[in-house]
């Protein structure tokens, strides 16, 4: 009872910091406790509301679209996470977030003078960049035309 008390002092304190998921914290705690009684603290941690994985995707979601990354780095982060694919895509789901107004903004932002498609190099720079960010080559394309529209 007192190795479970520790425990629960432990993942307490880490909660109290930020959001994790129970993968995270399992893995956090994986060679520092015992497995079983590691499981018994997070389940009673979800049901006292400490942690929750519903909660980490949801603060996940809004965090990464905020930060500009698409929906492809989003699910990839969630599943480095340990998150469950269908809770992820239910929060994003949930969230709606317009894919291409988002890949056009950070476009913007990150791109101040026009790219012209004369420049090879420059143009494919770019779309490299918002791929590498989790966007489709179809967002990735959109967000390019418009930025470019919109520096005429």
């Amino acid at each position: 009872m007192e190795a479970e008390a520790e425990i629960r002092c432990a993942v307490i304190a880490l909660l109290a910091r930020r959001e994790y998921s129970r993968a995270e914290i399992e893995q956090k705690y994986r060679n520092k406790y015992d497995e079983e009684l590691l499981s018994r603290v997070l389940d009673k941690c979800q049901e006292s509301g400490y942690q929750s994985d519903q909660r980490f995707a949801e603060m996940l979601v809004r965090s990464k679209t905020g930060q500009g990354y698409g929906l492809l780095r989003i699910l990839q982060e969630g599943k480095r996470k340990g998150l469950n694919e269908n809770l992820l895509k239910d929060c994003i789901q949930e969230q709606q977030p317009d894919w291409f107004e988002l890949a056009a903004s950070l476009c913007q932002r990150k791109f101040k003078e026009k790219t012209d498609k004369q420049d090879r190099k420059l143009y494919e720079k770019r779309v490299r960049f918002l791929l590498s960010r989790g966007f489709s080559y179809e967002q990735v394309k959109y967000a390019l035309e418009l930025a470019n529209n919109e520096m005429e």
